[in-house]
């Protein structure tokens, strides 16, 4: 690989995709292996390419951009992870099923501690769809030794995974709506609608579904009963706050359901609830959730459903980019 001028370019293959950026414009000029031409000139000039990376013989480059980054994504993905061909040098893994994303922060710094090498994942612990990109991963340079790129990939082999996806493992999902304007006809439900459209992420749906008054009794009353029915996570909407009406709280506590946190470090969703009635997820969910499109439920929901029981440890950490 050599770098010349460009106007000596002609006739020779590029070591390299050339892209063109703008406001915004990003895109493929050339891709490696071009011959350049004379007609190519000024569009590799007016794109800012005085000088290209020219290459006669593909040996000298080492091992290219492309193919290193194809290797490091295969030794990277881990169960339910899989990756597409690269495109401008960059290879994205993708989640091969719904679920909760999982990455190993260590493993993550030690191979972008590594010289040349970059890996960018999604945070850890993020709620993830089918087919939705969950990392990226590239070098820096245009070419790198085998002993290097060797390297990056043994220490992602043998400490793998580096990310993978857990899919749901709660299937019977049941809610209770409360509210006694709701309850009463006054006002339409919105919750159902809502949490549909939030569990078909997982490809989930609601198993059963009930309206009940500000009640605490009837709310206890149905909390207990759709566990010993099989329901693998209960949500309760509404009655979060600390109005007078709202007894959704203490109705869940009258289960006598182990309450992790009353309230959770996140801005919207702070007053929701989390408790496991035995092994049985309790969600008590703020009005919040309608008009929010991200609240702390969304970061709950997808380590609920891979089976995680949290800790208030779990919840406390989420104070960290919880300002949402």
């Amino acid at each position: 690989m050599k770098r010349v001028k460009v106007d000596n370019s002609i006739g020779e293959p590029l070591a390299h995709d050339v892209i063109q950026y703008g406001p915004k414009v990003k895109k493929i000029l050339f891709e490696r292996g071009h011959v350049v031409k004379k007609k190519d000139l000024n569009k590799l000039k007016n794109a800012g390419n005085y000088y290209v990376y020219v290459s006669e013989d593909d040996a000298d480059l080492g091992v290219h951009e492309e193919k290193a980054a194809t290797r490091i994504a295969k030794a990277a993905a881990g169960p339910n992870v899989t990756f597409k061909s690269p495109t401008k040098a960059r290879v994205r893994l993708l989640a091969e099923s719904p679920g909760l994303l999982k990455v190993n922060l260590d493993l993550l710094k030690k191979i972008n501690l590594e010289e040349d090498f970059v890996l960018a994942t999604k945070r850890n612990n993020t709620g993830v769809m089918e087919r939705e990109e969950i990392a990226s991963t590239k070098i820096a340079p245009l070419a790198i030794g085998k002993e290097e790129l060797d390297k990056v990939k043994n220490l992602l082999e043998e400490n793998k995974p580096v990310l993978k996806v857990i899919p749901p493992k709660i299937k019977k999902i049941g809610v209770i709506i409360t509210g006694d304007e709701i309850y009463e006809g006054r006002i339409e439900d919105a919750f159902e609608s809502t949490l549909t459209e939030k569990l078909e992420t997982y490809k989930l749906t609601i198993s059963k579904s009930t309206i009940l008054p500000d009640n605490k009794k009837k709310i206890k009353n149905k909390i207990i009963e759709y566990k010993e029915d099989g329901i693998e996570l209960i949500l309760v909407t509404g009655g979060m706050a600390v109005d007078a009406g709202d007894v959704t709280p203490d109705a869940i506590r009258d289960t006598k359901a182990e309450v992790i946190p009353r309230g959770t470090p996140i801005f919207p969703g702070n007053m929701a609830m989390i408790a496991y009635l035995d092994n049985t997820p309790v969600l008590g969910l703020p009005a919040c959730v309608l008009p929010d499109q991200v609240t702390s439920f969304d970061f709950i929901l997808p380590r609920i459903l891979a089976g995680e029981k949290l800790t208030k440890e779990d919840i406390a950490e989420l104070g960290h980019g919880g300002l949402l």
